[in-house]
């Protein structure tokens, strides 16, 4: 069966769809929630099937032009697992580690003025353009450790090296970003300094 045969029976609300998706797609959506929740199983298991709930609900708004497949089911399961990672944590009286506090900071709050979005913006596709110009194995670090939110010790393994040698390489990105970041913004990088030059 085809991906575009699997999502017309789910638009059709045909349940083989769903057993078909599952079939093909059932490893790819625990690997990565298990990246993001770790040793929590029921967590885990919940996480998938509120993913399939979603992809059920959703599936009017998927655009075969705009994404693969596999592409939008890991957007919906990393969004999932973050979601119930924050609601994990809240409930264990826990406080976010570093890394989730970092990317949550990243994301532009809905009560920021507009001029302050429209920054953020800018600096989301400057991000973006700077990790897909990166050599393919150190863009794959990048998205595993702070898209896919694995841990070094998951990396490591999954990618033939050390704990310490993909800290140590996450670390030298890291200062290069921000390198890049910050001649940019001194170039006029942000939406102020746009004006600003523009006057």
């Amino acid at each position: 069966m085809t991906e575009e045969e699997i999502i017309d029976l789910i638009r059709r609300q045909d349940d083989a769809g769903m057993s078909a998706l599952a079939e093909r797609f059932e490893k790819l959506l625990f690997y990565i929630v298990r990246g993001i929740l770790g040793s929590r199983q029921d967590d885990i298991e919940e996480c998938v099937n509120d993913t399939y709930l979603k992809i059920w609900r959703n599936v009017e708004r998927y655009d075969f032009e705009r994404a693969s497949l596999a592409t939008w089911l890991k957007v919906i399961a990393r969004n999932t697992a973050l979601n119930r990672l924050r609601d994990v944590r809240r409930h264990e009286e826990q406080c976010c580690s570093g890394e989730l506090s970092e990317l949550a900071d990243t994301v532009a709050d809905a009560r920021q003025n507009v001029e302050n979005q429209i920054v953020r913006k800018e600096q989301a596709a400057r991000l973006n353009e700077v990790v897909r110009r990166l050599p393919d194995r150190e863009r794959e670090l990048m998205l595993r450790k702070y898209f896919y939110l694995q841990s070094s010790k998951t990396i490591a393994s999954s990618m033939g090296m050390t704990v310490n040698a993909v800290d140590t390489r996450l670390s030298r990105l890291r200062s290069r970003m921000r390198e890049e970041f910050s001649e940019w913004e001194q170039e006029g990088g942000t939406a102020e300094n746009d004006r600003g030059n523009a006057c």
